[in-house]
């Protein structure tokens, strides 16, 4: 009998707190996120996009200790209808040998965890630095409104 009242206690309890987060989750979730291949009008910024190819050159800090890398890193972030930049977010870096490793060599194992290391810390600092861009974006438009658009984004490097 304890064991049939507990059970009743917790999935009382446990369906009690799942019901907020379920309508916090339904509220974000009332405007769709469109892909960019689906929208008709691409999102943009009004003066270009190399303004946030500048911005993103002038304040990304690259880790001292990496050498001889070409770098991209993929980012995405969504443009809001207002033409503001939410959920930015730096999900995979492509890393590769700007000069032939053989030419260019890493010495020990210690070395190549640090940079490996630096390396992946280069997407904390993508999300960094696009927080900071504070330019407004031309939102994308489908059937002439505008609409949410998740924006794919790759910042490429070359480090000598």
């Amino acid at each position: 009998m304890k064991s049939i009242v507990l059970f009743l206690l917790v999935f009382v309890a446990t369906a009690q707190a799942q019901t907020p987060a379920n309508d916090v989750a339904s509220a974000a979730t009332s405007q769709k996120t469109y892909r960019s291949t689906e929208v008709d009008v691409k999102p943009q910024l009004k003066d270009g996009m190399y303004t946030l190819s500048m911005f993103i050159s002038d304040n990304f800090q690259f880790a001292k200790d990496i050498k001889n890398k070409k770098i991209t890193i993929f980012s995405s972030f969504i443009i809001e209808t207002d033409g503001s930049m939410t959920d930015i977010k730096a999900f995979y870096v492509s890393v590769k040998d700007y000069i032939e490793s053989n030419v260019v060599k890493i010495e020990t194992q210690d070395q190549k965890l640090n940079e490996a290391d630096q390396i992946e810390s280069m997407k904390g600092e993508t999300v960094r630095v696009l927080n900071l861009f504070k330019e407004t974006w031309i939102p994308a438009t489908k059937d002439g409104k505008p609409v949410r658009c998740l924006y794919n984004y790759p910042i490429n490097f070359k480090i000598e």
